[in-house]
């Protein structure tokens, strides 16, 4: 497959963006459950009654 760049490239974009008036603002986020699993064969899953009590053990 060619490579072809496009005549408008991201960094066109935002100079318009910001020209135009516009604000690069940096965003919120919510902290993480504290249920949810982090391995990789658990993401998103959330904790067991027996993991939660040894995670409160802890």
């Amino acid at each position: 497959m060619k490579h072809v760049p496009k005549a408008t490239t991201d960094e066109d974009l935002i100079k318009a963006f910001l020209d135009k008036g516009g604000e690069v603002k940096k965003g919120k986020t919510k902290p993480m459950r504290e249920d949810l699993g982090l391995s990789n064969n658990q993401w998103g899953n959330k904790l067991t009654k027996e993991e939660k009590a040894a995670k409160k053990a802890r």
